[in-house]
């Protein structure tokens, strides 16, 4: 009988070993996995493990596009450093890189737009281009090392977007028609802000900051 419940221990033990190895492995081998969406027929980025210094997200899967970045999927990968976007990437959501401090390269050309908070304290961040329609409140937030900001085809800026950057100069294109509160408070280098949208020209928050020039 004593034999029987030692092989049985022995067993469970066994059982017990692998389901932690695996359980290991799968919150620490460095991978993204991805969603579906049937409403647009595209796969989205949903969630990131492994903490790894570079990652690449597909193209497509399955040939569909994939499209979009959820909300949290890289928040607190705190080594990531690289990340090779999509080429269909097209929406990155809320939270998406909150933390990322030393992400340092990133491709937002294609991006149409960005969520609240999306890249909040990517404190390695130094320059940007954007081509994205909308830009949530506190896009940006907290980017204290992002000093070069390009806009191209912006509708929207949020309150405190790049709040607490770096920025030195910006310019703000003719397709622009709404900046948020706060979007450029505490940026102590921001010595110029050109405003070419003529729907700006009345916004009491720019007026408000010195450096606004609106030709």
């Amino acid at each position: 009988m004593k034999k029987k419940y030692s092989i049985i221990i022995a067993i469970l033990s066994s059982i017990g070993l692998a389901i932690a190895i695996f359980i290991l492995c799968f919150f620490t081998i460095p991978r993204i996995t991805y969603g579906y969406d049937n409403q647009t027929d595209t796969y989205y980025v949903d969630k990131v493990y492994g903490n790894a210094k570079e990652y690449t997200i597909l193209d497509t899967i399955d040939n569909k596009p994939v499209t979009k970045i959820q909300s949290r999927a890289f928040m607190n990968q705190t080594n990531l450093v690289t990340l090779h976007m999509g080429k269909n990437i097209s929406i990155i959501e809320r939270l998406a890189f909150l933390d990322c401090k030393k992400l340092e390269a990133i491709d937002l050309t294609r991006i149409e737009f960005i969520g609240r908070n999306a890249f909040e304290n990517c404190i390695s961040l130094k320059e940007i281009d954007l081509t994205a329609h909308d830009i949530s409140g506190g896009s940006f937030i907290g980017c204290t090392s992002l000093s070069r900001v390009s806009l191209t085809s912006t509708s929207t800026i949020g309150s405190y977007a790049f709040y607490k950057t770096d920025l030195q100069e910006i310019t703000i294109p003719a397709s622009c028609t709404l900046v948020g509160e706060y979007a450029f408070d505490s940026c102590p280098n921001l010595k110029k802000i050109i405003v070419l949208s003529e729907k700006l020209q009345s916004n009491a928050y720019l007026k408000s900051l010195k450096g606004v020039v609106f030709p």
